[in-house]
């Protein structure tokens, strides 16, 4: 289990060093308090009496080392359980994690506590004459393997301008510094796995990666203690590039010497839906993480070096989101080895995981896939890989057409409450990158976000209709059928576009262009309408079917959900209308912010 809460530092100055301690502090807190809870359990069974075993000296030793800096403790334990020394120890034990940290009884690393563990694994088989996998400590001793005193392992993130560039960014770099300073004692107090990795957003070559790992040299106590360093790929143009990026880098001695010796000769590589998406859209977006996952794998072959991908999926279908399970299924047949890395944002962290049944459900899905995916090799699909070919050239045309015209980002800014997210408390770093209203400047949630809170949604659609027919007159609808049930990653991709066009509701739109804009920039809703035909049509041709007829229950729950949704949104209309008239207030206001919030509830995966 991983987390970046606590570790993302891209885009936001609040991440300092002292905010990531204090986040491991956190997490360390959470699981010390399992490990207490556990410690009480086994307390409880392991009551074996002197009278009928024999104590190993070793558990006797420790028992009386921990007699002198528990002294009250144990004086209570020792006439309480004066004949069961497992019970003393294991009592001794849970007052050091009560004290860890804080007092010189407490434990002062894991490995203290790591030790104490195999030492009453080792005196169980020895009094008790059993294997390690008969007795029912077992099973803890692998659940503090992985979690250790850190529960879930950080990732840190940082922009690899931050790093190309001190004197340009002196102050985030000097606070990285901090950070890698850090992590060799993080270490040792919370065990090997408490940082998992270090993620440089928009890497563009291998020189990123190459400096980012000569910081870490300078500032890391020691090599054994850097994290795998992970390129993000997620502009289209990096994706493309990803080959030779991969091929520069595994071909540079001293990095590839160091994943050889401490990352048994893996690299990890995170792949990035949401800018990608902003920059092309869906279907070129998806399809160049998908080409670039085959050229990095056979890259990795060529080096003889095992690839990891990291699927940076957001909540939405235009960020990477949609059902894990058809996910991984889709992914480049022969790609996934022994290992995948995505994650869980937002509010699908609350819809997937908020209980232990949903929870467990979900992750069997997503292994289920993961087992069925991972036994699959490399293939050649010439046909359906030329054909999406061309459905990502077509689309990223019409996405491109429609985000160059030089009055979208006034449809945007005016018809959606994207500039009033900086209030809210949701997001975790600012909307946008610089103060100017560009595409390139606003962040890919906000992007999504606004587009979703108008119920237009086009981030998860547009393109599509206008390169789908276009492919259909081209090379006939049983062509472009046939690649539809032939190609697993076209399928999924068509199901989710499916579900973003249906949850989309241009009706509630127009009423957002009627009263927020122009009259001048209303052509700009035209064309998304005309779009959002042309792929509800295209859908219904490819699939030969009515949009969700292969999922009724989604269908009707959007048809319910809506009914609630839409007094939201007229609220919303109202309230932006006398936000911009400059005659709203302070109540008002609030109502507004309380407005997005509703939405974002109620659509779910706003971003």
């Amino acid at each position: 289990m991983g987390s970046w809460v606590g570790g993302d530092r891209d885009g936001n100055p609040y991440v300092t060093k002292k905010i990531t301690e204090q986040s491991l502090e956190i997490y360390s807190k959470q699981i010390i308090n399992i490990y207490m809870d556990k410690i009480k359990k086994f307390s409880e069974e392991f009551s074996f009496s002197t009278s009928y075993i024999k104590t190993p000296k070793k558990l006797n030793q420790r028992i009386d080392e921990y007699s002198k800096i528990l002294k009250k403790e144990y004086s209570h334990y020792a006439k309480v359980n004066f004949d069961e020394p497992f019970r003393i120890f294991l009592s001794l034990v849970f007052h050091r994690l009560e004290n860890f940290q804080e007092k010189n009884s407490g434990y002062q690393s894991f490995d203290e506590f790591n030790s104490d563990m195999k030492l009453l694994d080792f005196s169980l088989r020895e009094s008790l004459n059993i294997t390690r996998h008969d007795n029912s400590f077992s099973k803890f001793l692998e659940y503090i393997d992985v979690f250790e005193f850190h529960g879930v392992s950080l990732d840190i993130r940082e922009n690899s301008k931050v790093i190309n560039n001190p004197q340009l960014y002196q102050k985030q770099n000097l606070e990285f510094i901090k950070v890698l300073e850090s992590i060799s004692d993080w270490k040792n107090l919370y065990g090997s796995k408490v940082i998992n990795s270090i993620i440089l957003s928009m890497t563009k070559s291998d020189s990123d990666i190459l400096n980012l790992f000569k910081l870490s040299k300078r500032h890391i106590k020691s090599s054994k203690d850097i994290p795998m360093i992970v390129p993000l790929l997620e502009e289209i143009d990096d994706l493309q590039n990803s080959e030779v990026f991969l091929d520069q880098l595994l071909s540079n001695n001293g990095y590839r010497k160091h994943i050889n010796i401490y990352h048994d000769s893996t690299q990890e590589i995170m792949l990035g839906y949401s800018d990608s998406n902003k920059d092309g859209g869906i279907i070129s977006s998806q399809w160049n993480v998908y080409k670039a996952q085959i050229s990095l794998y056979k890259k990795g072959e060529d080096h003889n070096c095992n690839i990891v991908f990291f699927h940076g999926r957001g909540g939405t279908i235009s960020r990477g989101g949609g059902p894990t399970y058809n996910s991984i299924l889709s992914q480049p047949e022969g790609t996934i080895s022994n290992q995948i890395r995505y994650t869980e944002q937002g509010e699908v962290i609350s819809d997937k995981y908020s209980t232990a049944n949903l929870a467990k459900e979900n992750l069997k899905l997503g292994i289920a896939a993961f087992l069925s995916a991972s036994s699959t090799s490399l293939k050649n699909n010439k046909k359906e890989d030329a054909l999406i070919e061309e459905l990502s050239i077509s689309s990223l045309k019409k996405y491109q057409d429609l985000i160059s015209d030089k009055n979208l980002m006034t449809y945007f800014e005016k018809v959606t409450p994207v500039k009033l997210l900086s209030t809210l408390n949701i997001g975790s770093r600012p909307s946008k990158r610089s103060s100017e209203s560009t595409i390139d400047s606003y962040r890919a949630i906000p992007w999504v976000f606004g587009w979703a809170q108008t119920r237009q949604t086009l981030t998860g659609w547009y393109g599509a209709g206008t390169a789908v027919l276009e492919s259909i007159d081209k090379n006939g609808l049983k062509t472009v059928q046939s690649a539809y049930r032939n190609s697993p990653f076209l399928k999924n991709l068509i199901s989710n576009i499916e579900m973003t066009v249906v949850k989309s509701d241009l009706t509630i739109s127009k009423m957002y262009i009627d009263q927020l804009l122009d009259d001048k920039h209303k052509y700009l809703f035209d064309e998304i309408v005309t779009e959002s035909k042309k792929v509800i049509k295209a859908i219904k041709l490819v699939t030969n079917n009515e949009l969700l007829d292969d999922n009724p229950i989604l269908r009707n729950t959007l048809q319910v959900r809506n009914a609630y949704l839409d007094p939201l949104s007229l609220i919303q209309i109202l309230l932006m209308k006398k936000l911009s008239n400059k005659d709203i207030t302070d109540e008002e206001r609030t109502a507004l912010l309380l407005s997005i919030n509703g939405l974002a509830a109620g659509l779910r995966n706003t971003g």
